[in-house]
């Protein structure tokens, strides 16, 4: 029972997305549609079964604050959603990084802290893509 209430939890707070091919970069192009730099860009690959790669994006705005949004795209919904159950169930500090996740089709988006409230800018724009998916 104790384990079942956390898993529970996370399939109401994450209810299934459906895994379609996302084309493009998402994350990059929301950013520069919003007026957000991409300052840097780099590949990286999450250490999950049925992680295929994805990206790591510096973002920056006008007034120098940073944001750090890491994407990666999974072979199959069942991989997805098992690393986003992983990443739910931990706490952080203990495997966790700090942030939250997000997931557009077939990526599970990592976005970093954000002090300078960057992703409330470019949120609308990629839960848009999360519709027209």
């Amino acid at each position: 029972m104790i384990v079942l209430l956390p898993v529970g939890w996370i399939l109401l707070a994450f209810p299934a997305e459906p895994h379609y091919a996302v084309s493009g970069e998402p994350v990059g192009h929301a950013a520069n549609v919003s007026g957000i730099t991409v300052a840097q860009v780099s590949d990286t690959t999450w250490q999950f079964p049925g992680a295929m790669g994805g990206r790591t994006y510096v973002l920056e705005d006008g007034e120098g604050n940073t944001l750090v949004i890491q994407t990666q795209v999974f072979d199959t919904a069942e991989s997805r959603d098992a690393a986003v159950v992983t990443f739910s169930a931990q706490a952080v500090g203990k495997g966790r990084p700090i942030g939250r996740i997000m997931v557009i089709g077939h990526q599970v988006i990592h976005i970093g802290p954000d002090p300078g409230e960057i992703f409330p800018r470019i949120a609308p724009r990629l839960r848009n893509m999360r519709i027209a998916g």
